[in-house]
């Protein structure tokens, strides 16, 4: 059993090598994409997408955000279809490569989602996503100490990330070393509280909970 808190995403917007007007268009089109995005409209959001990549055919972004798009209405193949696009434009996108990598662990492809987990890390040795959704991969595959240490990573990057210290936590629990692992989950817990997180607070109580029985 592991925890599936959420990952988080970075987004890294390039540079539009076409017209001002157009540009403007295209910056407005994936604007209102992801605010659809964030709002679970994501038919309408795929709609945006198609308008942006056709203003500018090398926006990468608006690919991956796509295929994010497609994977929230459950169109795995899309999705991974989408970002093996924006990976021909830009072959050294570690982002695209990490949301791939998403995909393929959801579908249950987890020795090709660890693949493309490696290869965003090997392009980008810092990223924080990565590192954590390889440790989930892990976890999932049976490879605890793998995904101790990719945990390990990702906090040592971003010493706030609760979502880190629970999933560490929780594994640290599987492998026998449950002091240590009720020490990573209740510091979540206070993460997850001064962030405004009552969700994942009140789930990472009920992982104490169950530990501690």
């Amino acid at each position: 059993m592991t925890l599936t808190f959420g990952g988080f995403s970075v987004f890294v917007r390039p540079a539009l090598a076409i017209a001002s007007t157009d540009r403007m268009n295209a910056e407005s089109l994936f604007e209102r994409g992801t605010e659809k995005i964030n709002r679970g409209d994501y038919q309408s959001a795929i709609a945006d997408f198609d308008r942006v990549i056709e203003l500018n055919p090398n926006y990468i972004e608006a690919y991956c955000s796509r295929g994010m798009a497609h994977f929230g209405l459950g169109n795995m193949e899309r999705a991974i279809a989408q970002f093996d696009l924006a990976l021909k434009v830009a072959p050294r996108h570690a982002d695209a490569l990490n949301r791939k990598g998403i995909v393929l662990a959801q579908q249950g492809n987890l020795e090709r989602a660890v693949n493309s987990f490696d290869r965003a890390l090997n392009l980008n040795s810092n990223f924080v996503d990565a590192y954590y959704n390889r440790g989930k991969a892990r976890t999932e595959l049976g490879n605890l100490q793998g995904a101790i240490a990719d945990y390990d990573a990702a906090i040592k990057l971003a010493p706030n990330l609760a979502e880190a210290y629970g999933n560490r936590g929780f594994v640290r629990a599987r492998i026998g070393e449950k002091q240590k692992g009720l020490e990573d989950l209740q510091l979540a817990a206070k993460l997850f509280l001064d962030s405004g997180n009552i969700a994942g607070y009140k789930q990472t109580l009920a992982y104490i909970q169950m530990i501690q029985k």
